[in-house]
């Protein structure tokens, strides 16, 4: 593996106000623009695992207990092996996209695909190893899809002029709240007024060299702070300075387009009305592990600090390429329950073909069937892509399987620790935790529809409260209503 030091370095130019230690405006090329919108493009799991392994200690509101617990819930309660895999390691429709950046922070090899023994036959793949085939079998050989195929279908090779993200080769400023501009002298001179920074003789000015190390800690200073380039690069810390979430949230406008309820046992404290846990069925814990699919722009589609700015700068560009801002996921994590604003993609379409070159593996795979040059057409056969959280011949149509096993409940904390509920001893070793008595709470059935969802995947960014945060109001109008 190759040291920090040989990863690819970005040249920074800073200006600084020297008194205050704080960053106005730097200085970048279209490159580092390009790894800056690719932070819109991460999966919400991905983030927390690069940050967590970075930092070694951080958190990420609820995300990364949601997160811990794919993990703890154990393999024996999801579909397949493929279900925990594909949401510890979240795969995004961008990721072919992202090959292409000078610096990719989260390099995934995701042109494998796997065959069952019998793939001759059964003429289907997987995007994971231990995927169930429609035959039964365990789908685990690895076959062969070339980069050039998976570009074909996922987006065009780098020709030198523009780059991943962004069009043309112009130099950009980015403000410390991460607006970013085409640069120009004139925006230069605005940006500065409007900053209140009108005399440039007080501004210093600096050269930095950026890496990998750099970067990460970027990602996580844009999550949580309000000057990220001046916690980055000057003070050197991470702050989390977001308050007032419950404001924040009760601002926020949600499109309801899709009929979306589900409904929880909400284990009330009696004193406070503060939700507790939540015992719930596998649909609300299918809708939980799918936060971790989705890319940070979604779940920030807010006026929300620096991701807000940046979000706005992506679409706001001309230079930008507006096709990459829209939040499509993999046909694998299509479920039951899903919020209107994500579009599942459709399963690209695939052909089997046989190598003749004996040093090749026996099938391989193309996204073009009229590759008359290369291969006979009548050996091209069509290949389905299955739904790797189906077992064999339980695949849909619709490819709407879960990841975690039908008919189990869970328990779910307000920081959303996600516990499959086995016995009894589950409430009671809970409870036991809590330290509480069992006539200070009550079970409230409450049912949440879009409006509530969509602030519970923003509230578990945002507060290590995320139940309360999103659902307390549920609880309060309740008991207003029982007690009129």
């Amino acid at each position: 593996m190759a040291e920090v030091s040989e990863d690819p370095k970005f040249t920074l130019r800073l200006l600084i106000d020297e008194e205050k230690n704080k960053v106005f405006l730097a200085e970048a090329d279209r490159d580092f623009v390009d790894v800056l919108f690719s932070f819109l493009t991460l999966p919400m799991g991905t983030i927390v695992r690069l940050i967590e392994k970075h930092r070694k200690s951080e958190s990420i509101g609820c995300f990364s207990n949601l997160y811990n617990s794919v993990a703890d819930v154990g393999v024996d309660n999801f579909e397949t092996e493929a279900c925990q895999e594909m949401l510890l390691n979240p795969r995004s429709v961008k990721g072919i996209h992202c090959k292409r950046l000078k610096l990719n922070i989260n390099p995934v090899d995701d042109l494998n695909y796997f065959k069952c023994s019998s793939f001759s036959d059964c003429n289907v793949c997987s995007k994971f190893s231990g995927s169930e085939c429609v035959c039964g079998e365990l789908m685990d050989q690895k076959i062969e899809l070339s980069e050039e195929d998976q570009l074909a279908s996922g987006g065009s090779i780098r020709n030198g002029v523009d780059g991943v993200f962004v069009k043309g080769r112009s130099s950009f400023i980015i403000t410390d709240d991460f607006l970013v501009s085409v640069g120009s002298t004139g925006l230069v001179l605005k940006t500065l007024n409007r900053l209140g920074c009108s005399d440039v003789s007080k501004l210093g000015e600096q050269f930095l060299d950026v890496g990998l190390q750099e970067i990460l800690t970027l990602l996580e200073n844009m999550i949580f702070s309000n000057t990220p380039l001046t916690n980055t690069f000057l003070k050197k810390q991470s702050p989390r300075d977001v308050n007032d979430i419950q404001k924040l949230l009760m601002s926020l406008g949600v499109k309801v387009k899709t009929e979306f309820t589900l409904e929880l046992d909400a284990i009330v404290r009696k004193q406070d009305m503060k939700i507790l846990y939540v015992e719930c069925g596998e649909d609300f814990v299918d809708f939980l592990f799918t936060f971790l699919a989705v890319p940070l722009e979604f779940v920030c589609d807010i006026n929300l600090g620096c991701i807000g700015n940046l979000r706005r700068s992506f679409k706001d560009l001309s230079v930008v390429d507006h096709t990459a801002s829209k939040c499509v996921l993999p046909y694998y994590y299509k479920c039951q329950k899903q919020l209107s604003g994500i579009t599942i993609e459709e399963p690209p379409e695939y052909y089997r073909y046989r190598n003749s070159n004996p040093r090749q593996p026996d099938y391989s795979l193309t996204t073009d069937p009229d590759r008359t040059l290369l291969y006979r057409k009548d050996r091209l056969v069509p290949v389905t892509l299955i739904d790797p959280k189906c077992r064999g011949k339980d695949q849909s149509e619709n490819g709407s399987g879960g990841f975690v096993k039908r008919g189990t409940r869970f328990t779910v904390t307000d920081d959303l620790i996600i516990t499959p509920r086995n016995s009894l001893s589950t409430s009671i070793c809970l409870l036991k935790k809590l330290q509480i008595q069992a006539d200070d709470l009550e079970v409230q059935v409450i049912s949440i529809r879009e409006a509530e969802a969509m602030s519970l995947m923003r509230a578990s960014l945002l507060t290590s409260s995320a139940l309360n945060s999103a659902f307390w109001n549920l609880i309060a109008k309740k008991k207003i209503k029982e007690e009129t």
